[in-house]
């Protein structure tokens, strides 16, 4: 049986490709800071018939993200696929007028958070013969999201840091990939929609779910769950697009590697 880790388990995109992965077969790992919240998604995937098991720690705590590692791996013998798929937006609204330390925690939360946990997870990743990684980034990682400036900057940096691993870790066989789950209605969202900061100066978010263009949760553990069992080379170091559904993007996996795109890039 194959071994997952899901970043961001206890709620939204998380929890539903940890279910996604837990009914097809695999042993999940739930990983996030509320421990009520990761239990209680925890036990829903085992009421369902799949394994699963909660792990509460911060991935910007060092020594708790250390300790519910090494449960995790007692309790699962190793890991196949890491998804990182805890994120923040807290700092809404122009960069001079945002409190500091709430631009600064949306830019650690996605870049230190999904990097720390990576460099921890890398021992138990190179002991597999199918390894990846999946980070999840959210808008404004190729276009500008002004009034959440910190937010945008941190995904744009994830899709580098995403293209950067998978030169460093092809050779080690391990397959990295950046989706992009494009509108879903997650509690990050839903906190832009209900309050009055996120109204006024994200409108462009709450414009796109009046016109219909939100994406299911299950479109994106679809991709995810792709990703892991299909492991595509022409994929990893790119952004790989959840509405796109695997039948497209695997019929166009020649075009994107021989005009290399979905990068970030110049023009």
């Amino acid at each position: 049986m194959q071994s997952a880790l899901v970043t961001g388990g206890g709620r939204g995109l998380g929890r539903s490709i940890a279910g996604r992965l837990a009914g097809s077969g695999w042993r999940v790992g739930l990983l996030a800071r509320s421990e009520d919240e990761v239990e209680t998604s925890a036990l829903a995937i085992r009421e369902s018939g799949g394994e699963a098991r909660g792990f509460a720690a911060d991935v910007l705590d060092p020594a708790a993200l250390r300790r519910a590692l090494m449960r995790f791996r007692e309790w699962s013998g190793g890991l196949d696929t890491l998804v990182c798929a805890a994120g923040r937006l807290g700092g809404i609204g122009p960069m001079a007028a945002v409190e500091p330390e709430a631009w600064w925690r949306d830019v650690e939360t996605a870049l230190r958070g999904v990097s720390r946990t990576i460099i921890e997870c890398l021992p138990m990743l190179r002991e597999s013969s199918r390894a990846s990684i999946s980070v999840l980034v959210g808008p404004g990682h190729s276009v500008d999201l002004p009034f959440a400036s910190g937010y945008a900057i941190a995904q744009a940096g994830l899709v580098r840091l995403v293209e950067c691993l998978d030169r460093e870790l092809r050779p080690e066989g391990i397959a990295v990939y950046a989706v992009h789950p494009g509108l879903v209605p997650t509690g990050l969202i839903q906190h832009i929609l209900d309050s009055p900061e996120g109204r006024r100066w994200l409108p462009g978010i709450t414009e796109a779910f009046a016109e219909g263009k939100e994406v299911g949760p299950e479109v994106v553990a679809e991709m995810v769950q792709w990703l892991a069992e299909s492991r595509p080379r022409e994929l990893s170091g790119r952004v790989v697009p959840a509405p796109a559904t695997p039948a497209i993007l695997e019929s166009r996996l020649a075009r994107i590697e021989a005009e290399d795109l979905l990068r970030l890039r110049l023009r």
